[in-house]
């Protein structure tokens, strides 16, 4: 079993490449003479191979993309350089890292424990909006939810409430209510779409809006895991029971996120100077976003931050699990200090292939002595990470794809809704069944080593 780990062990496979890749162009340019133009070709290729390794061992990425980009450019040579390339392009160059956002306040919240609860609520606000409706989803779905949601959009149109929509390419390919966009349209609303499938460059194709964001009036915004479909709602139940969430905030944490909105819809920056309220609520807030393509990874690091100080306890609702060495040691090293560290991961998933990648990395937790638990009635999709007295909510999940790939966003709050939200954990764990280790042969290590080595990108 160690030596598995070592052969799959990122410094073991840098080293090895970078020394084969070396080897092949010494051969190449010494011993085949009589195969001058030829190996000169192939020499020239492994040249730019080596070259795009080199920029990209020295680049700011992390260490598990690092890993997976040096297998693509020796597996493909040229091509994978040329890949590697378009995706640097892809990064904006005006921001090269996203600007921290202000602490924020809020007057009062409200938390809800399932998406039903808070679709309708979500529903009951639209119906009173008096200036501005701002959604940005990554699924907006035909069905019973978003038909009742746009029947409430076309009566605020109609009363002179400003509505912009921004939806997800990928997340709503095939589900999007086309038909239902372009009657909103003509009745005043501006909708976008991210990053849409097609014409798209390839640097973007791998960047996607995963936000779950309503502002209603620059008064109240609604924030967690829930889109707007009819499965979050259980009104279908594809995988079991869909466990879901989120909170309605007041107050000045809603200016925040209409800044925040109206910046990825008008594709510019966030203004943090003047103008902002001053913290004068009850509720002290710490709202996060991240932009992959302005060098994101805000989120990852106050989890870790938060993790490495919790004393007594670290709860964590996620519906995938594939993280890297940041959070794994930051778990691994609460959970050897004493902290109860629980971790609830969906009993029927919804991406076997993600769900397989989920399973190997709690095998290696629970090997560490963090707890696991499967959610038994079904989909656990709740996003949320309890550290003592404090909490965060939004849209990551616990994954690369999260803390790295997507346009995300949450808070960060203290005192009574982490209290909230830890009953919900226990609450649910009372629902769920410890995590069983499966007992695998080498061949199934083997496999299992490979999909946490390409999870980065899956």
């Amino acid at each position: 079993m160690r030596f598995i780990r070592f052969v799959f062990s990122r410094f073991f496979i840098c080293i090895t490449v970078i020394a084969a890749l070396v080897a092949a162009i010494i051969f190449l340019c010494v011993y085949i003479h009589s195969l001058l133009p030829a190996a000169a070709a192939i020499a020239l290729s492994y040249v730019i191979s080596v070259i795009a390794a080199l920029c990209m061992l020295v680049g700011d990425s992390p260490a598990e993309f690092k890993c997976v980009w040096l297998i693509v450019i020796v597996a493909l040579p040229v091509a994978g350089a040329v890949l590697y390339a378009l995706s640097r392009l892809s990064r904006t160059q005006k921001s090269p890292r996203t600007p921290a956002l202000p602490t924020s306040s809020c007057s009062s919240y409200e938390y809800f424990h399932d998406g039903a609860t808070f679709l309708d609520r979500l529903i009951s606000l639209i119906s009173t909006a008096k200036r501005q409706v701002l959604l940005e989803y990554y699924i907006i779905s035909k069905g019973h939810i978003w038909g009742a949601t746009c029947r409430e959009l076309k009566m605020a149109l109609a009363r002179g409430v400003e509505v912009k929509i921004i939806y997800d390419g990928l997340g709503s390919a095939l589900r999007a209510p086309k038909k239902d966009f372009k009657e909103l349209v003509r009745a005043g609303a501006k909708i976008k779409v991210f990053n849409s499938l097609l014409p798209l460059p390839v640097s973007r194709l791998n960047f996607r809006d995963h936000r779950k964001i309503a502002v209603i009036d620059g008064d109240a915004v609604f924030l967690g895991g829930v889109n707007i479909a009819d499965e979050y709602a259980n009104l279908c139940s594809p995988h079991g029971y869909w466990k879901d969430g989120g909170a309605l905030f007041f107050g000045n944490i809603a200016d925040v996120y209409s800044r925040i909105y109206l910046a990825a819809f008008n594709g510019e920056t966030p203004d943090w100077g003047a103008g902002m309220p001053k913290l004068t609520e009850k509720h002290t807030l710490y709202p996060v976003a991240d932009e992959p393509e302005r060098a994101g990874g805000y989120c990852e690091d106050m989890l870790a931050s938060a993790l490495y100080a919790a004393r007594e306890r670290a709860y964590i609702f996620t519906p995938y699990l594939c993280i890297g060495d940041k959070l794994h040691g930051a778990l691994a090293f609460a959970a050897r200090r004493g902290v109860d560290v629980k971790i609830i991961i969906p009993e029927i998933p919804d991406k076997k292939l993600t769900y397989a990648i989920t399973r190997s990395y709690c095998e290696r937790l629970v090997g560490e002595g963090v707890k696991v638990y499967t959610y038994t009635p079904g989909f656990m999709h709740f996003k949320g990470v309890v550290c003592d007295n404090s909490v965060l909510l939004g849209s990551y999940n616990f994954d690369f794809r999260s803390m790295r790939l997507n346009y995300e966003c949450g808070v960060f709050a203290d005192g009574d809704l982490a209290d909230e939200i830890a009953r919900d954990f226990v609450s649910c764990l009372a629902l769920s069944r410890p995590f069983a280790c499966a007992k695998r042969r080498a061949s199934g290590r083997i496999s299992l080593a490979l999909l946490r080595l390409f999870a980065p990108l899956v």
